[in-house]
């Protein structure tokens, strides 16, 4: 079920729709419907439908060999001594690489508070930090001979103690893993505070405070990393076919190789789905390099998925600790975030991320207070790194601060929607300046609320709820919003052409995982020159040899239509200002008087002349001298940056492009048995500003929620204390079933940035983003007249049972909260 209502508009965007087309003479307004806005079907499940699809897997190149890894099996331990003579011996092995071969070559990845935190590279040198991290890697015949030139390398390890628990990673009892970092396992210790925060916990009437904690958790795409690399020692170039999703990522590459990145050959093919996680395949890529150099031939490796649970990076555990304070009437004063994030063994390239991209997204999501202080620490422990999944640390600061709001309604006695429509942003105030200094261009939360009720039916639910706990069963009703940056690297280049036989094309290097952006960039095209969508060629991979792209493009942070689309867009208008000029050469006419109508150019200044694409793409071959002017261009290569954010500065830049709005409801049953936890009905309502295809933003929404909800009720990977991941396939990370999703209702409330000449703004992670704190929410009213009180984000029975066990231990009455102070 899908639903849009219009929410109010900031001011219209420059141009969109009609405008960009002109008039048509003969039809009015109301017929010209644009593409734009439609659901139109996607233009590429043609060739993932029927196998056609082209996956770094499916790439042959003459000469390739398959790679094979060797992985710790301890969390920590010195590298004595590695012997791989015997696998040499094998036939069909024709070379391996250890941490030494890479460290003579290579640059270290080094996190963004270096020197703190250590470096890496991508594969064990002096010793193991993580059960699973890369020692040797062999290149084979085939991946069989490879994997079976594994079982006869020595390694002669001595084991080291483990740091397993963050909060007691700094403790002076626990072992460092990088010596020559500062402050051992501190990765960053920071406090960033806007406002007058003790003030305004003196003013308050209630203050609440409690332990919120987030589980470790993975986006596990479909297809896993997977790389090949080909070096040339005659050039000392190298070629790499990768499913990345991030050309910053590419600029590392060149970076750890030491090579400039246009010495680097980059083909990105088909991607079979990444939520973030492939765009750390260069570390990957690198390594393969580094090994194709070796062997002299090219080499490739694909990523099993138990290589993809232990060694690929996880989403981020934290333990916030959370403080809030309001007068009495609801009106929330301030808030205080203390913070430990879990980074694992290594800090990543723009690890740690927690505090900027809490920053980045304006702190204090849709709500109006001013004063926060945030208290940030990030430790290293003997587990998987972490870095980007989909809701990159967005996930983490809305479960705390979501379930901190839902606490301050219990003590204030008020209803949680209720308290958030009191404390939402008014959509009179944006654009919105948050206190963090980021730009919220449109929105509308308490539209968003208002639907949020009305489709889950929320009165109702509360008799319902009523009712069924007179019959012994324990529904429970959670609400959470949140804000989804969209694009914090707010630049990218589009590319359109019209080809000999007058058909038009485009090239945009947004690295598609599944986003359906071949589809709707088709549309943006057929908008502008009025012509069927299905006609428009689009590519969205990338040759960086022979194709327009930029440092920073690709698909990541909710950046397609915050960036590329309007790059797009932005192509497609020069272009058809360049067509319109020669068009207006042949047809005498003035240039501002050309419309484009069903795949014709027509001058309407006097009686109308007209010259199909074709037949201007045809004589601009044949007889460019015929136009009259010394440059027949039949391309355009545009820009585009946003002008709310600077793109020029990183210091002291704050946002991304756009933020959209969320709010989701959920009603849940307990089983007070056995702890498990059932969603019977789940809405989503969100504000991504204009849909340029409904269909797809529906699809993308509803794999959010999915990814969500696993994450909630069945996904979670868990360590023991000497550091070995126990959830290490399919087996125990549990993905949730068909059969675990509850009917699911989506909405939308539009309320078009100002900033865009699209007027959308990015929505692709949302969906995942506000689900654990909605869940949580939900079962914790479940069973709070129970005494019962949850604290963690996973919820499985066994967290749940624990929770109504502790209360019953503790003797809590169902009314009280012990963290409360009333002032």
């Amino acid at each position: 079920m899908a639903e849009w209502e219009r929410g109010p508009t900031p001011p219209a965007p420059a141009t969109t729709g009609e405008s960009d087309r002109g008039s048509n003479p003969g039809k009015t307004s109301r017929e010209r419907r644009p593409w734009l806005g439609q659901s139109v079907r996607r233009n590429e499940d043609g060739r993932f439908l029927t196998g056609r699809a082209q996956y770094v897997d499916d790439i042959a190149v003459p000469g390739m060999l398959h790679a094979a890894m060797l992985r710790s099996p301890y969390a920590h331990a010195l590298i004595q001594r590695i012997d791989y003579s015997r696998a040499l011996e094998i036939p069909g092995v024709h070379g391996v690489i250890t941490g030494e071969d890479v460290a003579a070559v290579c640059e270290p990845e080094k996190g963004s508070n270096y020197p703190s935190g250590g470096s890496w590279y991508y594969i064990a040198t002096d010793r193991a930090r993580f059960a699973g991290e890369i020692v040797a890697i062999v290149a084979a015949e085939d991946r069989y001979v490879a994997e079976d030139a594994l079982d006869v390398i020595e390694v002669e390890y001595e084991e080291l103690p483990v740091v397993s628990d963050p909060e007691r990673a700094t403790d002076p009892d626990q072992p460092i893993l990088h010596p020559d970092a500062p402050g051992g396992n501190a990765a960053l210790d920071r406090v960033w505070e806007a406002g007058d925060v003790d003030e305004a916990f003196a003013q308050a009437d209630v203050v609440v405070s409690d332990r919120f904690v987030v589980h470790r958790h993975s986006s596990t795409p479909l297809e896993g990393l997977a790389a090949i690399a080909s070096y040339d020692t005659m050039t000392n170039q190298v070629t790499i076919w990768a499913n990345i999703g991030n050309l910053g990522r590419y600029t590392a590459a060149g970076q750890a190789l030491k090579m400039d990145y246009a010495d680097i050959r980059l083909i990105v093919p088909d991607v079979g789905g990444s939520f973030g996680v492939k765009a750390w395949v260069h570390q990957r890529a690198v390594l393969l390099a580094v090994l194709s150099r070796k062997v002299g031939r090219p080499v490739k490796w694909i990523e099993d998925r138990i290589e993809h649970l232990r060694a690929s990076h996880h989403g981020h555990g934290r333990i916030n600790d959370m403080a809030i304070a309001a007068k009495r009437d609801g009106t929330i004063l301030g808030v205080k975030m203390r913070f430990t994030d879990d980074q694992g063994a290594y800090t990543c390239l723009n690890e740690p991320a927690g505090l900027s991209l809490l920053l980045g997204n304006g702190v204090v999501s849709a709500y109006r207070f001013q004063d926060v202080r945030v208290e940030a620490r990030c430790v290293l422990t003997n587990k998987c790194p972490v870095a980007s999944n989909r809701g990159y640390m967005r996930v983490q600061p809305v479960f705390a601060m979501e379930r901190i709001i839902d606490r301050l309604a219990r003590a204030l006695g008020m209803d949680p929607i209720e308290l958030r429509m009191a404390n939402a942003i008014p959509p009179h105030a944006y654009p919105y300046r948050t206190p963090s200094g980021s730009v919220y261009d449109s929105g509308d939360p308490p539209a968003l609320l208002r639907k949020t009720a009305e489709l889950l039916e929320y009165k109702d639910l509360r008799r319902l709820q009523a009712e069924a706990r007179t019959q012994g069963r324990l529904l429970g009703i959670g609400v959470g919003m949140a804000v989804e940056l969209g694009g914090p690297n707010p630049i990218d280049v589009g590319t359109i052409r019209l080809g000999p036989d007058g058909r038009l094309s485009a090239q945009v290097p947004t690295l598609a995982q599944g986003q359906g952006h071949e589809t709707t960039i088709a549309q943006i095209v057929a908008d502008r020159f009025d012509v069927d969508p299905k006609s428009v060629h689009v590519t969205v991979d990338l040759d960086s040899r022979t194709m327009a792209y930029t440092t920073v493009s690709g698909t990541y942070g909710s950046k397609f239509a915050s960036t590329g689309a309007p790059a797009a867009h932005g192509a497609a208008k020069k272009l058809a200002d360049q067509l319109a000029g020669l068009a207006a050469n042949l047809l005498d006419a003035d240039p501002k008087r050309i419309q484009f109508r069903d795949g014709q150019i027509v001058a309407t200044d006097g009686p109308e002349r007209s010259v199909t694409l074709r037949d201007l793409a045809d004589r601009a071959h044949r007889a460019p001298e015929s136009f009259g002017v010394p440059d027949v261009d039949l391309q355009a290569t545009f820009l585009w940056s946003w002008p709310n954010v600077n793109p020029g500065s990183r210091e002291g830049r704050r946002g991304a492009a756009t933020f959209t709005g969320l709010c989701h409801g959920a009603l849940v049953e307990v089983d007070p048995e056995t702890g498990g936890v059932k969603v019977l009905r789940y809405v989503a309502v969100e504000d991504c500003g204009r849909l340029m295809n409904p269909m797809i933003v529906h699809g993308q929404t509803m794999g959010g929620v999915i990814h969500g909800l696993g994450w909630a009720l069945t996904e979670d990977f868990v360590y023991d204390e000497s550091g070995q991941l126990l959830t290490n396939s399919f087996m125990h990370y549990l993905l949730p079933r068909f059969t675990d999703i509850p009917p699911l209702v989506i909405a939308h409330v539009e309320c078009p940035t100002p900033f865009s000449p699209l007027g959308a703004k990015g929505m692709g992670e949302g969906g995942a983003i506000p689900p654990m704190a909605v869940v949580a929410n939900a079962v914790e009213d479940a069973i709070w007249h129970l005494g019962g009180r949850i604290h963690d984000s996973h919820l499985a029975p066994e967290t749940v049972l624990r929770a109504l066990s502790s209360a019953g231990r503790s003797g809590r009455p169902g009314g009280s909260e012990d963290a409360i102070g009333e002032r």
